[in-house]
């Protein structure tokens, strides 16, 4: 059984229902990308390293995660924290806004409890971890060192390590801070996920070729450039591989996990075995499906449903 280890913070997510009900949710970058990867592939297990409080909340997400296929073993408990929260709010065309609520959460301690060699022997062996400029935001710069040397283990022992910028502003003291670690991450990764939209703020690039030559000089062998309204491309450590273009939802409801299920999917897709051209294609077909939905999870059975209406299709 291949395993896929993701890193980073879930969080309690409220979203409205009513103008009197708030709807709740878990949720997180690479948290919503590790579950859409167990929906693609339900034989890859999948485990989550983060940190909960012993709260009812973090009961409750501990069981909403069982109840994904998310194997917790991974996630540790600190007294006397607890979990983030953030709302989310979409306007009329389905793009997101974010209020949080996590300074101090428990998953921004995650690298303070065990040492390196006790989380690799509690976590084990994995064949991809996968993590994001958020898994890194979140923390001090102390503990970041700490998160890349634990990811870097896990390269030694022969997993493949990816990585996704996701840049946020507000986790950054600044463009140079975010820069600075984002290239550390770049060193350590097998794939990238970036987007030319970020690397337009950080690096001032403009094109994906830009974005692949630089992620080639930091050594990434296998390059995911996404690029807006151009598509995506793909690179390997020397040239362009694939390009997939953008073919947009008949209607945006809400794009909030848009980039992780994209993540997920890939990277589940590769990690099963398949190829380069077959993952792209299957990753872009699940972001513009869940994009025409309201949440950053889709509910198995509508996942279920909309693969096999993708198979059904193929096969007319």
């Amino acid at each position: 059984m291949k395993s896929m280890l993701a890193i980073g913070e879930c969080m309690m997510e409220l979203s409205e229902h009513s103008t009197s009900l708030l709807h709740r949710a878990f949720a997180g970058d690479t948290y919503n990308a590790l579950v859409y990867a167990k929906q693609y592939e339900p034989k890859i297990n999948c485990q989550f390293f983060s940190a909960i409080g012993h709260d009812q909340p973090s009961k409750a997400m501990r069981a909403a995660w069982d109840k994904n296929g998310i194997n917790s073993q991974s996630a540790l408990s600190i007294e006397q924290a607890t979990i983030g929260i953030y709302a989310i709010a979409t306007d009329n065309q389905g793009e997101r806004s974010f209020s949080y609520w996590r300074n101090q959460s428990a998953a921004t301690q995650m690298m303070k409890v065990l040492t390196t060699n006790k989380l690799l022997n509690r976590i084990g062996k994995v064949d991809l971890v996968f993590f994001s400029g958020i898994s890194l935001g979140i923390l001090t710069d102390e503990d970041k060192h700490l998160l890349l040397n634990l990811i870097q283990k896990f390269r030694q022992q022969g997993a493949l390590i990816a990585f996704d910028p996701n840049y946020r502003i507000a986790m950054w003291q600044s463009v140079e801070h975010a820069k600075t670690w984002f290239d550390l991450a770049y060193q350590h990764c097998d794939i990238a996920l970036p987007g030319v939209e970020e690397h337009q703020i950080i690096y001032n690039h403009n094109t994906a070729t830009e974005v692949a030559l630089y992620c080639q000089s930091l050594a990434v062998s296998e390059i995911v450039v996404k690029s807006g309204l151009d598509g995506t491309y793909i690179y390997d450590s020397s040239s362009l591989i694939d390009h997939q273009a953008f073919n947009p939802a008949p209607q945006q409801v809400d794009s909030t996990a848009a980039g992780d299920s994209f993540a997920g999917t890939y990277l589940s897709s590769r990690l099963a075995g398949n190829s380069i051209s077959l993952a792209l294609a299957d990753a872009c077909f699940v972001a513009r499906e869940v994009v025409q939905h309201k949440g950053a999870l889709l509910p198995g059975d509508v996942y279920q449903q909309m693969m096999t209406s993708k198979i059904n299709n193929n096969c007319a």
